[in-house]
């Protein structure tokens, strides 16, 4: 299983994360860099609780399991 876990910062000094479960990881870096900044430019969390300001950091992660029984 793949996934990208995304956090960003809020203008409360908080952070928000998103986790994108079994993503295509072929597409280039540019167009997965174009995705993120429309989720900055589109705030999609409640604005009371902070929006969205910049990137902190994306991470891909890649779990392997091997079933021995």
């Amino acid at each position: 299983m793949k996934h990208y876990s995304i956090v960003f910062y809020t203008t409360t000094g908080s952070r928000r994360s998103i986790r994108v479960n079994n993503p295509n990881t072929d597409l280039p870096l540019p167009q997965i860099a174009g995705a993120v900044d429309e989720l900055l430019a589109n705030d999609v969390f409640d604005p009371q609780a902070g929006s969205l300001e910049s990137l902190s950091r994306m991470e891909l992660s890649v779990v392997e399991r091997t079933v021995l029984l």
